[in-house]
């Protein structure tokens, strides 16, 4: 088991040991929005999930043993199979944008833009390390203003389709604390923002492997804005040892 510290990383070991594997959005349930509205949900949404994971972006073939990451390349790198902009006002989801997007200004007055993302690491990774990661820069249409803060969740349910307003949401659930971005580079966790994050965001791939996990990325400060181009090399990904 990994420390409790945070340097690097996306999710928590904690988050993903006692998170369920993604099956569908619940008929009814309370949850919170990212500006601390609880909503309760009034109809089922099916998700498009697989029991073993095996679409996910991947960038190169595993090997056939666990790999130390000290002073080695990573064996794959899985991006998320969807990528989604919520908007915290109304509710709606933007699904399977080609833009990722976390904003809050103070102009805006509310209308808070949050992404949402989809995981699904496949079944072949299982003996392996993974690593969650949020890089910035590869693409120069990626840009970084204001805090260069956000705050990161698990949920309950990923997005599975577009919504005007509620009861889809984002459905938060698990709160994994703070990454702070730079216009370059890969981002960096503030030690002690969240409950469970561990050090470099490693945990054992067979805690996530052949299952479907979704988070979402939220903007902190008054003033907050991070946009990468989704298959670029930017945003949240997962590199396996």
């Amino acid at each position: 088991m990994y420390t409790q510290s945070i340097v690097a990383g996306l999710l928590s070991i904690a988050a993903l040991t006692t998170a369920a594997p993604l099956t569908a959005r619940t008929e009814s349930g309370t949850y919170a929005s990212n500006n601390g509205t609880l909503i309760t949900t009034s109809s089922t949404l099916t998700m498009g999930v697989t029991s073993s994971a095996s679409t996910s972006p991947v960038s190169s073939t595993p090997a056939p043993a666990p790999s130390s990451n000290t002073g080695a390349q990573p064996v794959a790198s899985i991006l998320p199979d969807f990528t989604s902009q919520y908007t915290a006002s109304t509710g709606a989801i933007d699904f399977h944008t080609s833009r990722g997007l976390v904003s809050r200004l103070p102009q805006d007055g509310g209308k808070d833009i949050t992404t949402l993302v989809t995981f699904e690491l496949p079944t072949q990774y299982a003996d392996h390390e993974c690593q969650l990661i949020f890089d910035q820069g590869n693409d120069p249409s990626g840009y970084v203003t204001g805090t260069g803060k956000a705050q990161l969740f698990t949920s309950l349910a990923s997005a599975d389709e577009d919504s005007a307003t509620w009861p889809s949401g984002n459905l938060r659930n698990q709160n994994l604390g703070t990454i702070q971005l730079s216009a370059t580079g890969r981002a960096v966790w503030e030690a002690g923002s969240g409950p469970g994050a561990t050090v470099e965001g490693k945990f054992p791939c067979s805690n996530i492997a052949g299952k479907v996990y979704g988070g979402e990325i939220v903007p902190v400060g008054d003033a907050d804005t991070i946009s990468w181009i989704v298959g670029r090399g930017d945003g949240p990904k997962i590199l396996v040892w």
